[in-house]
This record gives C-alpha cells, sequence and structure tokens, in this order.
C-alpha cells in the first residue's frame, strides 16, 4: 500500500491524468448493521478542489434522537502498489477532547470496509469493558440508495 494525497489544485471534473483517481470512494455510504453502537452509521466522502489533501470525510456516529455528527475532515488516500493512479483506500482522524478516533477504509467490490480505532488520553482508556475503554470495530458500508 502506498500512501498517496490527492492534490487539492486540479478541478473536480475532469481530473487531470497526473492525480489520484478517487472515484470510487466517493459518495454517500451506510453501515449495513444500523445496530452498531461501536464505529460511525453513515459515511460521506467528497473531494474539495481547494482542501489539504482534496478528499474529504463526514461521519455520523450514534446518538440520539439523529446521529452524531462527528464532523468533517481531511483524510490521506493510498493507493495499490502497481497502481498509484487510482486510490482504494483513506484514513482520517477525529479529535473529541479526550478522544482520539482513527477511521480506516477501503473499497473492494462495491462495499467500503471500515475499521475504527478509538483511543482514550487521561487515564480513562484502556482495557476493562467500561464506557471509557479503548475499543476497535470494524464495519461494512454499501452505497445509500439514491445518492452517487
Amino acid at each position: 500500500m502506498t500512501p498517496r494525497s490527492a492534490s487539492r489544485d486540479g478541478p473536480i471534473a475532469p481530473r487531470p491524468p497526473d492525480l489520484t483517481d478517487v472515484s470510487a470512494l466517493l459518495g454517500d455510504w451506510v453501515n449495513t448493521d444500523q445496530g452498531s453502537s461501536k464505529g460511525p452509521l453513515r459515511l460521506n466522502v467528497t473531494w474539495h478542489e481547494n482542501g489539504p489533501n482534496g478528499l474529504f470525510v463526514r461521519a455520523f456516529g450514534t446518538g440520539g434522537p439523529q446521529p452524531r455528527d462527528w464532523g468533517e475532515v481531511s483524510a490521506v488516500v493510498y493507493t495499490a502498489p502497481g497502481t498509484p493512479s487510482t486510490a482504494w483506500s483513506f484514513s482520517a482522524i477525529y479529535y473529541f477532547g479526550c478522544l482520539r478516533t482513527v477511521l480506516c477504509a477501503y473499497h473492494k467490490t462495491g462495499i467500503l470496509v471500515a475499521t475504527t480505532s478509538s483511543i482514550f488520553s487521561g487515564g480513562s482508556g484502556g482495557s476493562g469493558g467500561s464506557e471509557g475503554a479503548d475499543h476497535w470495530a470494524r464495519s461494512f458500508f454499501h452505497r445509500a440508495v439514491g445518492r452517487t
């Protein structure tokens, strides 16, 4: 896997041939397990030509009565060896005070597979099963129906 940041200097479409094609990652993605209490329920992956890396991810997690908006953050784009012009994965970091969540995802056969690693700071993390415990989760996402 080769890290490669998407350039912010190019237009959205058509993309110049020297930029990484991120089209497989773009769109609204819905978690296949809406009952999940860990990790995001929905992801919105977009391209902004004026952003620092170009690719941005807005995540929505559990909350009530509406899903909690984690916010939009810049993402690092990765390409597979031998295909430096096509992005297949990304990573993004969310900061929530004493909680840092690293979201990593890759595209495979029409789905997005995502992992989240949540780490608490200030001595409240670690193992033990409490709500303040560090945790890892894997989720599978499909494209939202009627959205691109």
